[in-house]
């Protein structure tokens, strides 16, 4: 199945190009590769590292510098595309005084990785 797309497809404007960050193949939800959320009782980070396997997923926390969490996920190499593999990583930093980054929890499911840091208070 083919569609035929003008020049101006996808753009607001007459002038404008399309987004290039958006994806076109996401249907719903949230554009952006990562968010970070504040819930009642926890600090959520949501990135997506397509590909990255759970297995591939390095990550600390550092307490001495600061309340920080590092993440680092490579997405395995395909030399039958040649495609060495994207590259994933960084850090969430929270302030010490409201998160407990000793308590944090790191997933990575489906190329979607969850980071939760719990608040010192619950609820606040």
């Amino acid at each position: 199945m083919s569609r035929k797309m003008g020049s101006n497809a996808g753009s607001s404007g007459e002038n404008s190009s399309p987004n290039p960050l958006r994806n076109p193949f996401q249907k719903s939800g949230n554009q952006a590769v990562y968010e970070v959320i504040e819930t009642k009782n926890a600090c959520v980070m949501r990135a997506d590292l397509p590909g990255c396997l759970e297995s591939d997923l390095t990550y600390w926390v550092d307490t001495v510098g600061g309340n920080n969490v590092h993440f680092f996920a490579d997405e395995p190499a395909m030399p039958e595309y040649e495609s060495a593999g994207r590259k994933y990583g960084g850090s969430m930093v929270v302030n010490p005084e409201a998160f407990d980054v000793k308590k944090a929890k790191v997933k990575l499911i489906n190329g979607v990785l969850w980071i939760t840091i719990p608040k010192t208070i619950p609820g606040k």
